[in-house]
């Protein structure tokens, strides 16, 4: 049998390993202003929920055994039972090694009394995040966007997850969704005088993410 030439390999690798940068928002495309959307790009999963009631957004980083490292990002709404969690699973690699590394070094210069900034940096390769990143395309491409569940302990615990393509498009997602939501704007009744060190003023603070639609890939 004649083995395949090493450019259609290289080729082959190549449409598996490519992970374009899709995160985008949809400004204003929900009619109802009070609602925003999370969907995910080129699926039928979505969540629609109403921006007034977000409590918190939350990301956090954390190791499980058999998986790998885990980037995180949840969503808390004020009166569900559910959390929305939005999460991308990698095994450990040399930058993940290196950050932590770094980060170290950076806390023992300042516990010195010096320039953390000035802290000797641990660099990875070029070469080594590509192919680092090859194989973590490859081994994933099977179940790329497929939650993972064990029945029936977390299929019914109350948690609504969505599976990203890489840390760098959950950081994304995050940050904008984050800045929206950090940054408030005053809405009172008309005529209303607004004193905002009065408790039972009319005064409402309301966040910028609602009407938005958040696509992730």
């Amino acid at each position: 049998m004649r083995k395949p030439s090493l450019a259609l390999f290289v080729l082959s690798t190549a449409l598996l390993t490519s992970n374009v940068f899709a995160f985008s928002i949809k400004k204003k495309a929900i009619p109802n202003q009070g609602i925003f959307g999370i969907e995910v790009a080129g699926s039928d999963v979505s969540f629609y929920g109403r921006a007034d009631q977000i409590l918190s957004v939350s990301f956090q980083e954390y190791v499980v055994t058999g998986a790998g490292i885990v980037s995180e990002v949840v969503i808390d709404l004020r009166g569900s039972n559910q959390l929305l969690r939005i999460y991308n699973v990698r095994p450990p690699g040399t930058t993940d090694v290196s950050e932590r590394a770094n980060r170290m070094s950076a806390a023992n210069s300042e516990n010195r009394g010096l320039d953390p900034s000035a802290a000797t940096k641990l660099p990875v390769p070029s070469q080594i995040q590509a192919l680092e990143s090859k194989v973590t395309n490859l081994t994933s491409a099977g179940t790329a966007g497929l939650v993972v569940k064990t029945y029936p302990t977390t299929t019914h615990a109350k948690t609504v997850e969505m599976m990203v393509s890489s840390k760098s498009e959950l950081l994304a997602f995050y940050k904008s969704f984050q800045s929206l939501y950090c940054g408030t704007a005053v809405n009172a009744s008309p005529g209303a005088t607004v004193d905002q060190a009065d408790p039972t003023s009319n005064l409402q603070m309301v966040n910028q993410i609602g009407g938005n639609i958040f696509s992730i890939q």
